[in-house]
């Protein structure tokens, strides 16, 4: 089965995705296409709360990932 091989980064990202909309939410931002998004990616198995959580807590953090 090549190609089928799943890739934790896949997951990561899609989660991030998550936590931008999230972040926009917040704000009160919110654009069409981010609900759309957002129904798709709460659909999404591998987009699961604790690194949706990781990744708001990381897209907050005091530029410490900005290097």
């Amino acid at each position: 089965m090549q190609g089928t091989e799943l890739k934790p980064d896949r997951f990561w990202k899609k989660s991030r995705i998550a936590a931008r909309i999230l972040r926009k939410k917040r704000r009160g931002t919110l654009s069409a296409r981010d609900l759309r998004l957002a129904r798709k990616l709460a659909d999404d198995p591998e987009v699961i709360n604790r690194l949706i959580d990781q990744a708001f807590h990381w897209l907050n953090a005091p530029a410490s990932h900005d290097h």
